[in-house]
């Protein structure tokens, strides 16, 4: 094996894992997302009508549904597809499908194991790039669904001790 089919494998095998990682953020907002909204909907449900309302209870929901209503926008930019990526691409999808399928055979054939190579790290460097930004956005909503835990804790404690 040569030195650039061994750099090669090992970038195809850098790829992999950054789609990987790309996974891991997507499978984090599985747990985030539908939380959220059940903590939501858990305060929703034992709002008490405006004139039972207090100002610690009232308080505490607008503490709760503010870091809750971040979470749920911050797992949104997290889940919202990244489909930009290096003009001319090979690997990328966006870009084979821009081309017929005769010129994409003919682009791969005609490839040479650099312009491959090249086309490989760029991707690599594509995606670290979209899963630091995934990773940020997840980071973000999980921040919020913690802090509204301890306002949420309280708002349910004064919403349900305050039911007829």
């Amino acid at each position: 094996m040569t030195d650039q089919e061994a750099v090669t494998v090992r970038a195809e095998a850098e790829l992999d894992r950054l789609l990987g990682w790309i996974s891991a953020a997507e499978s984090r907002l599985a747990l985030v997302l539908p939380l959220s909204t059940a903590m939501l909907g858990a305060l929703a449900v034992l709002a008490p009508p405006v004139t039972k309302w207090t100002v610690v209870g009232g308080i505490a929901v607008a503490f709760a549904v503010v870091f809750l209503l971040l979470s749920i926008a911050f797992a949104a930019f997290a889940s919202f597809p990244r489909t930009t990526g290096p003009k001319g691409s090979l690997i990328f999808f966006g870009c084979i499908t821009t081309r017929e399928l005769a010129q994409y055979e003919a682009a791969v054939k005609s490839a040479t194991q650099e312009e491959y190579l090249a086309d490989l790290i760029s991707q690599c460097h594509r995606n670290a790039q979209i899963a630091e930004r995934k990773f940020t956005w997840v980071q973000r909503s999980i921040a919020c669904l913690f802090f509204s835990a301890l306002p949420w804790c309280t708002a349910l404690f004064i919403l349900y001790a305050s039911r007829p």
